[in-house]
C-alpha cells in the first residue's frame, strides 16, 4: 500500500471528541388524548425513565485512524524534499482526496490505493486488510496518472503531488 504524508494545516477532523452519554428527558404533548395523559401523569413508565443513550464517535473502519498530516516543525522540511521529487499535478478533485486521505476520512487507507485494492472496492464494495478484517469501501479512492507522468517519476520511490501553481500538496511513497 502506497503511504502519504499531506501538507494540509491540521482541522477539526474525525478525531473530535465528543460527550459520551446523554440522559434522556421526556416530555409528553399536552394535545395527547386523555386517557395517554392520565396514564403518564406520574411520568414515564419505568422502563422508559432508565432508557440511557449514548452517542460518541464510532471506531474508524479497520480499528485506528490514520491522520497522515504532517507536524508543523516537520512541515518546512517536507516541503523542501518535495521540491526535489518527481512532480504530479493535481487536478481540484486529486486534491479533495488527498485531503480527505489525510484527515482519516477514509481510514485505514494510507494513501490512494494501489491496483489490489481498487480491484477489490470495485468486485466487493469492501476491502480485506492485513489481519483478514473486511472494511466497507465501496468508492474507489485512486490517482489516475498518464504515461508522461508515469515517465517521469521513473524508477522514484516517491513522488511529490503539486497544485496547479506547483505548490506542494503531498508527498507519496511506495
Amino acid at each position: 500500500m502506497a503511504t502519504m504524508a499531506s501538507l494540509f494545516l491540521k482541522t477539526p477532523g474525525p478525531s473530535q471528541s465528543l460527550p459520551k452519554t446523554h440522559k434522556t428527558h421526556f416530555v409528553l404533548p399536552q394535545n395527547l388524548p386523555l386517557s395517554w395523559r392520565s396514564k403518564y401523569r406520574a411520568g414515564p413508565p419505568a422502563a422508559a425513565a432508565a432508557v440511557r443513550i449514548r452517542c460518541g464517535l464510532i471506531d474508524p473502519d479497520g480499528g485506528k485512524l490514520v491522520e497522515l498530516i504532517v507536524e508543523e516543525p516537520q512541515r518546512d522540511l517536507k516541503r523542501r524534499q518535495a521540491l526535489s521529487l518527481p512532480q504530479i499535478k493535481l487536478s481540484k478533485i486529486d486534491i479533495q482526496w488527498v485531503h480527505v486521505l489525510s484527515e482519516g476520512w477514509a481510514s485505514p487507507l494510507k494513501g490512494f490505493m494501489r491496483e489490489s485494492e481498487f480491484l477489490q472496492t470495485l468486485h466487493f464494495n469492501s476491502l480485506r486488510l492485513g489481519d483478514g478484517s473486511v472494511v466497507n469501501m465501496s468508492v474507489p479512492i485512486v490517482l489516475a496518472i498518464d504515461d508522461s507522468n508515469k515517465n517521469n517519476i521513473g524508477d522514484s520511490s516517491s513522488v511529490a503531488l503539486v497544485d496547479d501553481k506547483d505548490n506542494p500538496i503531498a508527498i507519496l511513497n511506495e
